[in-house]
């Protein structure tokens, strides 16, 4: 039997119409990016992509992209932290502008848009993201974000044991049992910017009593929590211990009243040699598309509605801070460094 909608269709004029129908209907979501943007693109024909993600997930991505637009040939520049910025810095003082795309940290958009490094662009796709993964002035949008969770290792505590709040993380069981990475101190930065300093001082000297254990590096903490090494894991990442448990690791994790969120922005660079380009990519990894592909990873996406197989990733209250320890990182890393008796970087 022959549908309405196939009867329609076999008349091409109606067909036309219907579709076009159909994709208004359908609203900004189902469009891809603006025509015109399309054909400028196609005469930069390059890209170039600083970024500090996984090598592995950054090529999936890359492969999708050119499938869409298979005339873009992509090149990818990997450092993470302070030697991507040094490489920018570099290559600015030496008059190149080399790089089209930035997708790194929050803290490196943070640092570059206020070197004036980055460029304004606000993708049609930064609708149906959350505010709070949007710069507010249009200089970039996350890409996929990263929450600090309490990672547990189930065969040596319980659910209902596990501490939640910053008071529980103080009881006197804990002492010596829970680990954390003190190359990433930022959600230590943001415990006094959210208790204010004074108090937010007063408790980090109680959390250092516990005598927290410190490693380098989330995956290896993530690691020596899945091993046995430490029953609790402070502040590591969700999608790290997800994907431990993924591959059979006694791992769990429980979530803060407010969790803290890293995330990885993405943005055109101020003086891209393919800006066109560039925006497509934005556009792309913002997209429908580009963040199931995220979420198939095992990434948390930022765009609203997109299906993981995280369980109660909805249920989260998602806080990011505003970054303005960035100014004096040095004082601030010292601080924490003398608080909890860490070692130097």
């Amino acid at each position: 039997m022959i549908s309405l909608l196939q009867r329609v269709l076999i008349t091409p004029t109606f067909g036309f119409f219907l579709i076009a129908l159909l994709l208004l209907l359908a609203g900004d979501s189902a469009r891809a990016s603006d025509p015109a943007t399309i054909e400028a693109a196609k005469k930069e024909d390059g890209l170039m992509i600083y970024n500090s993600m996984t090598p592995s997930q950054m090529q999936l991505i890359i492969n999708a992209f050119r499938a869409k637009y298979p005339f873009v040939e992509v090149k990818v520049y990997r450092a993470v932290g302070e030697r991507l910025l040094t490489k920018i810095l570099t290559e600015v003082q030496a008059g190149r502008n080399d790089f089209d795309v930035l997708q790194s940290g929050d803290t490196q958009a943070y640092f570059l848009k206020k070197k004036n490094l980055l460029a304004k662009y606000v993708s049609q796709e930064v609708k149906y993201l959350p505010k709070i993964f949007v710069d507010p002035e249009g200089y970039w949008a996350a890409m996929y974000s990263m929450p600090k969770i309490i990672g547990y290792n189930t065969r040596m505590v319980k659910r209902a044991e596990v501490p939640r709040t910053d008071e529980e993380l103080l009881s006197p069981k804990w002492k010596g049992k829970i680990a954390t990475d003190h190359t990433k101190p930022e959600p230590f930065f943001w415990i006094m910017e959210r208790m204010g300093h004074e108090k937010g001082i007063a408790y980090l000297k109680k959390l250092a009593a516990q005598d927290l254990r410190f490693y380098a590096g989330l995956s290896l903490l993530t690691s020596l929590l899945a091993a046995g090494e430490f029953p609790l894991g402070l502040y590591t990442y969700l999608h790290s211990v997800e994907e431990a448990k993924s591959k059979g690791a006694p791992v769990e994790w429980v979530a803060q009243d407010q969790v803290f969120t890293k995330f990885q922005p993405v943005s055109v660079a101020a003086k891209a040699p393919h800006p066109n380009v560039a925006k497509l990519y934005v556009d792309f990894g913002l997209s429908l598309e580009g963040q199931k592909l995220i979420a198939s990873m095992g990434r948390v996406p930022v765009r609203t509605g997109v299906p993981t197989n995280i369980a109660g990733l909805d249920k989260l209250n998602f806080v990011i801070d505003d970054l303005s320890w960035v100014e004096d990182y040095n004082k601030n890393y010292e601080l924490f460094r003398s608080t909890f008796g860490v070692e130097a970087k």
